[in-house]
């Protein structure tokens, strides 16, 4: 079953601006932290195109996404169907695929604003499908990218390699931009870097009118090279600034860690695009390049400063004026779980030293990767102390709320299976739902039971959508008259989840009886969702 549906990608405007607070929990350097496993392989197979067409080693953008079935398997219950068939699928399962494009993109805009220059208002993707009853998968997924007209070869997913010379010249000027002042601090190069792109600019008013009266009127990816190119007959709106600075920033040495963000949404009531800088105090802060340009804030300070607010919306100050920034609905959960924060407290160059990272004491070798990875996604954390506490015990309700993260912390409103009246997880409700709705937990499921490891990988392998494996009878406590065990163990086996112990007479054993520690439960979720995760240890 074949569908093709083009997106619009929203032109962006000039604004007005305001915003401010809060300090954030974990903050990535790049969106896409909380995309799922079929929309990182979208986004990898398309940033590979981005990067080939830039580059000059390419043409095309479009691309075969390596797709497998359980990468993109939706129930009937997920597409809110009582039965799948090939006269009702279609739509809904093209809104889900839809839904993840647009995430995709909108990562891809905010981490490649250079490379994305050429880059024009539409994508479209093609998939194919089959099903049963109730199950659908994708057999096959193709994306593409439109390129706006001006940059265009031969057709519209194709890039015209002349153009893209040409404006790869801009490159050895932002590269000399930085090389001048590759001796400032941290704060001095954001300075220099606002005086260059404001000194190289005239802030479009003809184009920003325009949009006023329509705001798909303007949606040119040029505007970055504009900035660079040396001719006062091209210039920018707030779009151009705002990627220019992260361009800047991205090729600059800092010292300490110093991160510039790109963010959408209104400066006042009109849409806008700003940046938010992480400075090495590991506080972030609001700079508005464009109010810059305008003597709206002037050149005493890059940062706006005495924000208030928290989440999508804040206020904050420059001189004697005020100016509200409300970050768009998409923002939210690129970088962090809620919107990119913003200090509360003004930046002060050379003071505030960062705080370090927690460094836990207690992991060994075997699974530290897996509990830097589980860490850094947001699966789980440590138990204070410097402890991560490889060795404790897990019960169900914590190793389903673990794998329940890992998948995207997808929705559910199932109902609960098991009776938590009294019991302190409220923690794992969204997890539990989630788990009943995909068949792993059951009414007489205990949340707060110890999880053995065989129950752990049957967890696993129902999330997994119960994918089969061919294998020989390998472990000698798996019997195949289990066949869910025999058939979740299986499929970890082939998938190189684990590879059990080795006996002293040559035998190997499972051990699916053993409670599932913090260190085991993260490693086999790491082996699952990063497939190049080698098996370090045995077990």
């Amino acid at each position: 079953m074949r569908k093709r549906f083009p997106a619009m990608i929203l032109a962006l405007a000039l604004c007005i601006g305001l915003a401010v607070p809060v300090q954030a929990a974990t903050v990535s350097d790049t969106a896409g932290q909380n995309l799922t496993r079929m929309e990182q392989k979208i986004y990898k197979a398309l940033e590979d195109a981005i990067l080939a067409v830039t580059a000059g080693n390419g043409t095309s953008t479009e691309v075969n996404v390596p797709i497998t079935r359980q990468d993109a398997t939706w129930t009937a219950q997920e597409l809110s169907l009582s039965k799948i068939d090939n006269d009702n699928v279609e739509d809904p399962l093209n809104d889900v695929i839809g839904k993840s494009m647009d995430k995709v993109f909108r990562c891809l805009k905010v981490n490649r604003p250079f490379e994305m220059f050429w880059v024009g208002n539409n994508y479209n993707w093609t998939w194919w499908q089959e099903h049963t009853d109730s199950q659908v998968w994708l057999t096959s997924l193709t994306c593409s990218i439109d390129v706006i007209e001006s940059y265009r070869g031969g057709s519209k997913t194709t890039v015209d390699p002349a153009k893209i010379a040409q404006a790869k010249s801009v490159v050895k000027t932002a590269e000399s931009i930085v090389a001048a002042n590759a001796g400032k601090s941290n704060y001095e190069k954001l300075a220099a870097y606002r005086d260059e792109i404001c000194a190289r600019n005239t802030y479009n008013n003809d184009a920003n009118n325009a949009l006023l009266k329509d705001e798909y009127a303007y949606g040119d990816p040029w505007q970055l090279i504009y900035v660079f190119d040396d001719d006062p007959s091209t210039n920018a709106l707030c779009e151009g600034y705002a990627k220019a600075f992260k361009y800047l920033c991205d090729l600059s040495d800092f010292d300490g860690d110093v991160t510039c963000y790109i963010a959408e949404g209104y400066g006042g009531d009109e849409r806008h695009m700003w940046n938010v800088v992480r400075m090495e105090d590991g506080k972030f802060y609001l700079a508005d390049i464009t109010y810059s340009d305008n003597s709206q804030i002037g050149k005493d300070s890059v940062f706006m400063v005495n924000a208030s607010g928290n989440g999508e919306r804040y206020v904050v100050s420059a001189g004697s004026r005020e100016y509200t920034y409300t970050y768009l609905e998409d923002q939210e959960g690129l970088f962090t779980d809620g919107f990119l924060p913003i200090s509360s407290t003004p930046y002060t160059p050379g003071t505030n030293p960062p705080t370090p990272d927690p460094q836990f004491t207690d992991v060994p070798a075997w699974c530290s990767g897996a509990v830097d990875w589980a860490v850094e996604q947001n699966i789980t954390d440590g138990k204070g102390g410097g402890r991560f506490a490889p060795g404790d015990q897990c019960t169900n309700a914590e190793i389903l709320t673990f794998l329940w993260r890992a998948a995207g912390k997808p929705a559910s409103s199932a109902p609960l299976p098991a009776d938590i009246t009294g019991k302190n997880i409220s923690y794992a409700e969204t997890a539990l739902r989630w788990a009943a709705e995909r068949g792993m937990a059951d009414q007489g499921i205990d949340p707060l039971a110890l999880c053995t490891r065989g129950s752990a990988m049957i967890y696993i392998w129902k999330a997994f959508d119960e994918i089969g494996a061919d294998g020989a009878d390998v472990f000698i406590d798996v019997p195949a008259e289990s066949e869910t065990l025999f058939g979740a163990v299986y499929f970890a086996l082939a998938c190189g989840i684990t590879n059990g112990y080795a006996n002293a007479d040559g035998t190997f054993s499972f051990r699916p009886d053993k409670v599932c520690t913090r260190g085991e439960i993260v490693t086999f979720l790491h082996r699952a969702y990063v497939p190049e995760a080698s098996l370090v240890s045995d077990f």
